[in-house]
């Protein structure tokens, strides 16, 4: 296939970072701005220009559609491609005057919509854990699991289905023999759990259609899913655009961005929230350290400020605090700065200066995607 227009503006898609930043770890730079990955049947070649985003297909599964405009709709579906960036940062920006800079820095960032099972099994792979490792245990499992395509580019493995992985008798033991550690038994169970269900996929798809509490519960019965890990699935796969996970790393970016301006401000805020927003950022002042109470304001105060689309508006500030290479494909936490000399330290007691905030490569943060 010929490269095809997917009709978007960079000002829209930003191929680097919206790929490489958290939510997505399949992803591979096989180019100064091409980025490739097995998906929908398709080994799927995307390429960023100046002022378009191109794409084509390299392999495909003889079960997949020849349609270059099939393809299409699925890149845009899961690009998000309806949903205007431009106008949301316009809306959030009415909010924090922040926005107005962030859109410019962080041009083109978006929140994918990705397969359910693909997404909700790379992130219980999240926990106490990083971007570069995650991408190669989900390699690991796609090259045990998934089906083998040869392109000029070289072989790519498509992520496998639950029915195949259930095949497996002795999937934990597998797992553990792959990396995934004391992981290993989250996944034997989940597996075991969808399998049952006889449709996984259409049974985690149909969550699209619950109100976000009742899927957040659901996935929350699988093994391996805690709070965290639901809301990223329920953000990145499920349609809930309100969803905003939260750990330490976004705590932090409440605290720092929104706590005081918050509550002494006279600024623009949601007519209809305004006295919630003012009260949770009060709350939230309090807690010094992080904690479950701590994280469930920060997370109430981050949608409360951007609903409906609180989890992208939050997807955009975790991309702010890393710093990305234009040609790899791990976000790296911003440089740490140097260690203070003893006369440095003794002038930082007197006259004291907040720490310069820096980003970690947790996956689990990202949320974010990030």
């Amino acid at each position: 296939m010929t490269w095809q227009d997917l009709g978007v503006a960079p000002t829209e898609l930003r191929l680097d970072p919206t790929l490489v930043c958290g939510q997505a770890f399949r992803w591979k730079a096989t180019g100064p701005t091409e980025w490739t990955c097995a998906i929908f049947g398709h080994v799927v070649d995307l390429k960023q220009t100046s002022t378009r985003v191109l794409f084509r297909s390299l392999g495909k599964l003889p079960t997949a559609s020849d349609s270059d405009d099939a393809l299409k709709r699925l890149l845009c579906d899961y690009f998000q491609l309806q949903v205007s960036l431009q106008a949301l940062c316009e809306q959030w920006t009415k909010v924090d005057p922040a926005f107005k800079g962030l859109a410019q820095t962080q041009l083109g960032v978006r929140i994918l919509r990705q397969p359910v099972v693909e997404n909700l099994f790379t992130f219980i792979a999240s926990s106490n854990n990083n971007i570069k490792r995650i991408t190669m245990l989900v390699d690991k499992l796609c090259n045990k699991y998934g089906q083998k395509i040869e392109t000029e580019k070289g072989a790519f493995y498509t992520f496998p289905t639950i029915q195949v992985i259930a095949q497996d008798s002795g999937i934990e033991q597998t797992m553990k023999e792959l990396g995934f550690g004391y992981r290993a038994k989250y996944y034997a169970k989940t597996v075991e759990c969808l399998a049952q269900m006889g449709e996984p996929d259409a049974y985690l798809e149909s969550l699209r259609k619950e109100p976000a509490g009742i899927a957040r519960a659901e996935l929350m019965k699988l093994s391996g899913v805690g709070p965290k890990v639901a809301d990223c699935v329920l953000l990145m796969s499920l349609d809930k655009t309100d969803a905003v996970p939260v750990d330490t790393h976004i705590w932090q970016v409440a605290k720092r961005r929104y706590v005081s301006r918050l509550i002494d401000t006279d600024g623009a805020l949601p007519l209809d929230r305004q006295e919630k927003i003012r009260e949770l950022a009060r709350q939230l002042s309090a807690f010094k350290s992080p904690s479950t109470k701590a994280y469930e304001l920060a997370q109430e105060l981050i949608v409360a400020l951007f609903s409906p689309y609180a989890g992208w508006a939050q997807g955009m500030l975790f991309s702010d605090d890393l710093v990305v290479s234009p040609d790899a494909a791990v976000a790296r936490p911003k440089p740490k700065p140097k260690p203070k000399s003893a006369a440095t330290k003794r002038k930082a007691e007197v006259l004291p200066i907040p720490p310069k905030k820096r980003a970690g490569l947790r996956s689990s943060t990202l949320n974010s995607l990030l």
